[in-house]
């Protein structure tokens, strides 16, 4: 019984070393994911890179920062 196990046990080693698909798509086509943040005047989304952080609020532009009513 236990050199069926250990059988076993190294032809699922085989097949992960030598058969199983490798994802190639996701290492050629990696994508960058980005924080966002809601503009706190209109209310649209932008990276947390563009956003604009001014008295404790999130803008997405400086336009939104200046014309807050």
């Amino acid at each position: 019984m236990g050199r069926f196990i250990l059988l076993g046990l190294i032809i699922v080693a085989i097949w992960f070393l030598f058969f199983r698909k490798k994802n190639k798509a996701n290492k050629n086509n990696h994508i960058e994911s980005f924080d966002m943040i809601e503009c706190d005047r209109c209310k649209s989304f932008t990276s947390r890179d563009d956003a604009i952080f001014a008295n404790g609020r999130w803008y997405c532009s400086k336009e939104c920062l200046i014309n807050k009513d």
